[in-house]
């Protein structure tokens, strides 16, 4: 894989990782998980290439991907903090399931 088909992968990779962003603020969780999972096999195709210096005489080239593999990471950190809130909010909803259980239980007994 050259220079210029990495950089078209981080690309894509950047525009998958904005449509993972949009559905994590929209709440759209599934949709989330498709769209990593897209974004994921993308990025495993540059994994798994052999590292190359940029082609001389390109710098845009290498400093466009730098931009783009800091966007990823960002984005992947307002991500993260979208479904850690919704994580705590879904711990907090089993925590009363599992309480009021217990108090169904416990008022069964009698």
């Amino acid at each position: 894989m050259d220079q210029a088909q990495i950089l078209g992968v981080y690309s894509a990779a950047w525009s998958a990782t904005q449509r993972m962003l949009e559905a994590a603020r929209a709440s759209e969780w599934d949709a989330l998980i498709v769209l990593e999972q897209g974004r994921d096999a993308l990025l495993a195709q540059v994994m798994q290439t052999p590292a190359q210096a940029p082609a001389p005489g390109d710098p845009h080239q290498a400093a466009e991907t730098t931009r783009l593999i800091r966007g990823i990471l960002a984005a992947d950190q307002q991500i993260q903090g979208l479904t850690r809130a919704w994580m705590d909010e879904i711990n907090g909803v089993l925590s009363s399931v599992q309480a009021e259980k217990k108090l169904l239980k416990a008022y069964d007994a009698f």
